[in-house]
């Protein structure tokens, strides 16, 4: 592929093209991979077909796991942070009954 650097002289239609050609270099490659043929036996067909079923699974599970634990701290963010507005909205409404109290006992 070579090395591409680009600098500040560098045009839309040089960049359009280093991307075209990119572009059909991997359709290229994609379709000779995609083409070639090897036989396999029965077993090795098997545990190819065991493969291709169980790893986005296993990839899948362990992204999920990953994220959860994220989503678990924005969670605990979210709780605490209507458990202090809650709070605070206790307090006004505490407030303001001690007041009307005060106000209808004098």
């Amino acid at each position: 592929l070579g090395t591409f650097r680009p600098s500040t002289t560098t045009t839309p239609l040089v960049m359009w093209s280093f991307l075209k050609t990119l572009s059909e270099r991997h359709q290229a490659l994609k379709h000779k991979i995609h083409n070639t043929r090897i036989p396999l036996g029965p077993r090795a067909r098997t545990a190819v077909t065991c493969f291709y079923i169980i790893s986005p699974v296993f990839v899948g599970y362990h992204v999920m796991q990953y994220t959860n634990q994220y989503a678990e701290k924005n969670a605990r963010k979210r709780i605490e942070a209507l458990r202090d507005e809650s709070r605070a909205r206790h307090e006004r409404v505490d407030a303001a009954t001690r007041r009307n109290k005060e106000t209808n006992s004098s």
